[in-house]
């Protein structure tokens, strides 16, 4: 049958999809189809010329074929046709408009505007494309925005006070994961220690250096921060004819109008609180070797750092410059992070005797104090939820 034959026998409910065809010249890689469609109007109107006027005249209704040719591989479109045949006696007539290039992207999203834009009171409104844009990005393609330019949306959000700190929050979200994974899962905690090539201290050390906001926030309720432009870890008592350099696990200072120091020792998460073995007395277990040796670094670090400090430290960069810091040494805070109190724990409850040994042990030992790990697990927690909620 002839194109105005084929025309008029296809159904409205039906869209017809063509056979595989070559693709244009110049194109021969990509074959295309053409889809098309046809809608049927009670009436139509069209324009008419009548004693020298353009006037708009009714007509007893018709056929309107849309035809849209596009790609196979990505079902991009290359060109749109409206098309109508008369079906009255006579000469056949064929009437048709074509969409091309970015005709069609043109008309697609005008389209799709028109359905979407909010009309917020009677008056008329005109508006751009690119404000069109701004305010009608569905989720997907909010998402395919967020992703394709990751770097230039973290780069605005840090320099927005609001943003920067949805940006942190989900930073410390992270990191909260990674440290319950740290101290739950030991596999995973090995498998960092290999991929860092250090000790299980080193681990740690790594860690906090990178969530610095952990102690600025968990040690205590003065506000902490380490010093300007160094790590947690600092040589505070330098190397001298009296003996080698003492190291701190962490070196931070109080945050007001006047700084003081702070020293942190940490050690292992999975150190023993209490000796392992039959209680000393009925009910009293001592302390762990190795809780007792922590203590006594801390207590030793602080000690030097008095005596060779006298009362203020003032810290200087690697080539010698002054930080312009002034961090007062009167008795510094200390903190010891070893251990957990899950240690205690037992599948009928806690062990209430040995948890009893260690509280009485922790809360008479006055400097350093004493914070596990769980615990500190625990107040970087409520931070990221404080922050959520």
């Amino acid at each position: 049958m002839d194109e105005k034959e084929y025309h008029f026998n296809k159904l409205p409910n039906k869209t017809y999809v063509s056979r595989r065809l070559e693709a244009p010249v110049g194109d021969a890689s990509r074959p295309f189809r053409i889809a098309s469609k046809v809608i049927d109007s009670r009436e139509s109107r069209e324009f008419a010329q009548e004693r020298g006027q353009l006037v708009v005249r009714r007509g007893y209704g018709g056929r309107t074929e849309v035809k849209v040719k596009f790609y196979e591989d990505d079902r991009s479109i290359f060109g749109i046709t409206l098309q109508r045949f008369s079906s009255a006696t006579g000469p056949s007539s064929k009437m048709s408009f074509s969409f091309r290039g970015d005709e069609i992207r043109r008309l697609i999203e005008f389209l799709l505007n028109v359905q979407r834009v909010a009309l917020p009171d009677t008056e008329r409104l005109n508006i751009t494309d690119q404000q069109f844009r701004k305010i009608l990005l569905t989720p997907n393609q909010l998402t395919d925005l967020i992703r394709d330019h990751q770097e230039k949306i973290l780069a605005w959000a840090r320099s927005d006070a609001t943003a920067s700190d949805i940006v942190a929050l989900g930073y410390r979200r992270k990191q909260l994961e990674n440290f319950k994974k740290l101290l739950f899962e030991p596999d995973y905690f090995e498998s960092q220690r290999v991929a860092h090539a250090t000790s299980p201290e080193g681990v740690w050390q790594k860690f906090f250096e990178k969530n610095k906001w952990i102690f600025g926030y968990g040690l205590t309720y003065v506000f902490l921060s380490n010093l300007e432009e160094r790590n947690l870890e600092q040589i505070v008592a330098g190397a001298d004819i009296w003996g080698e350099g003492k190291r701190a696990d962490g070196v931070m200072k109080t945050r007001g109008a006047i700084e003081a120091l702070c020293l942190v020792e940490i050690k292992r998460h999975d150190t023993p609180l209490l000796k392992d073995g039959p209680a000393y007395r009925s009910g009293s277990w001592p302390p762990s070797d190795e809780l007792t040796g922590g203590i006594a670094q801390s207590q030793s670090t602080v000690e030097k750092v008095i005596r060779r400090l006298d009362e203020k430290y003032e810290p200087i960069t690697s080539s010698g410059d002054p930080t312009g810091e002034a961090l007062f040494a009167y008795q510094p805070r200390s903190y010891l992070v070893v251990g957990r109190l899950s240690e205690f724990q037992t599948a009928q409850g806690p062990n209430i005797p040995k948890y009893r040994s260690f509280e009485l042990f922790r809360r008479n030992t006055i400097r350093p104090e004493i914070i596990t790990f769980d615990e500190l697990f625990q107040r970087a927690r409520f931070i990221v939820e404080h922050a959520e909620s």
